[in-house]
């Protein structure tokens, strides 16, 4: 996360909401293998899915701080170009969604338009595995920036998919060797703009309930606004309360993971629904930025099971899949309405 600085001058996050309880795991332990900080890991990637993860005590963390701090600035720079710019470098989904995503394209539960708009900075055009895609030319002055930020977020990655090996008494590289960052892949930095929410029909939200696709998510927020489903509920029946607010915290990253690590861990760990609503209290009448880094398998990496099997393992055929095929098929699944979002894997939860 931000540092304290982008947290001064702002509304405060409201005490009277519903908010996720989430495991604080700090990178510092982490690294140096601190037994207590790997089983508050593993249990966390089991019951939720997401934890806070501590960058302060690091220096690695540190630098990744100052660097959220840069971009935060960069971003509002980049999503507030003119519409005709940003429409120079519009996505071509499902193709590839490397590129600009405008306000409006999705829809919410309610079909009404989404509230946010995007831009995905693709990893393989950092780091040579593809040509660097078409970029504003405020982005092309700051690759320097993207590259070192994406570098310091793929060493974390790599810490926590180690540790979560570790945990499943796997052997450590069993996560890193399948998302490779020198090999190419649908990973990318996402930059968002979720529009202020003045008036009264704007208390929706802004992007509809989901899970990530990928592994690992690492995300950057000063303002709320995210929402984490309780983990005994599905979308279709939770009501407002069901749907817990996440209370950023300077100098520290959420994480969450996806539905690639449910499926190579036969279940065993949880990727939980969530969605982006108005920011709470008086936030809400600010624009909200967020950063994140979404990581995916390498495409030709195997979907086979490594581990399990959970009470949620997904579907045997799945086993024979690179991680291109899989992604395409949940896509398509997704598109024809065949496929239910709802969270996968980890532990049981009491309804």
């Amino acid at each position: 996360m931000a540092s304290e600085r982008l947290f001064e001058n702002i509304p405060s996050f409201p005490d009277d909401v519903p908010t996720a309880v989430m495991s604080t795991i700090s990178l510092a332990r982490l690294r140096d293998g601190d037994m207590d900080a790997a089983t508050n890991l593993f249990d966390s990637a089991q019951e939720l899915g997401f934890f806070l993860l501590d960058l302060r005590d690091d220096e690695l963390g540190k630098a990744l701080i100052d660097e959220i701090d840069s971009l935060f600035g960069l971003s509002k720079t980049i999503m507030n170009l003119p519409d005709e710019v940003k429409r120079k470098y519009l996505h071509n989904a499902p193709k590839s969604f490397l590129g600009f995503k405008p306000q409006g394209y999705a829809k919410i539960e309610t079909r009404e338009p989404d509230r946010f708009e995007w831009f995905n900075l693709g990893q393989d055009g950092l780091t040579g595995c593809a040509p660097l895609q078409p970029l504003p030319p405020v982005m092309h002055d700051n690759l320097p920036l993207f590259k070192s930020f994406l570098g310091h977020g793929q060493s974390i990655i790599e810490t926590i998919c180690r540790t979560l090996a570790t945990q499943l008494k796997l052997p450590p590289d069993s996560f890193t060797s399948l998302q490779p960052p020198t090999k190419p892949s649908g990973t990318v930095i996402r930059i968002i703009k979720a529009f202020a929410c003045p008036e009264e029909e704007d208390l929706r939200t802004s992007m509809i309930h989901h899970t990530d696709f990928g592994t690992i998510t690492l995300l950057a927020n000063v303002l709320g606004g995210l929402q984490i489903l309780s983990p005994a509920k599905s979308p279709m029946e939770a009501d407002d309360n069901d749907w817990l607010w996440v209370r950023p915290r300077p100098g520290h990253l959420i994480v969450n993971l996806g539905d690639a690590m449910v499926q190579w861990t036969g279940g065993l760990l949880r990727s939980n629904v969530h969605r982006i609503r108005y920011p709470p209290g008086e936030q809400r009448f600010l624009d909200r930025y967020s950063i994140a880094i979404l990581v995916r398998p390498e495409r030709n990496a195997s979907m086979k099971r490594l581990a399990g099997q959970g009470e949620d393992d997904g579907d045997d055929e799945d086993d024979n899949l690179t991680a291109w095929e899989w992604e395409v098929k949940k896509s398509q699944a997704l598109t024809r309405g065949e496929n239910t979002v709802k969270s996968r894997g980890g532990k049981s939860v009491k309804r």
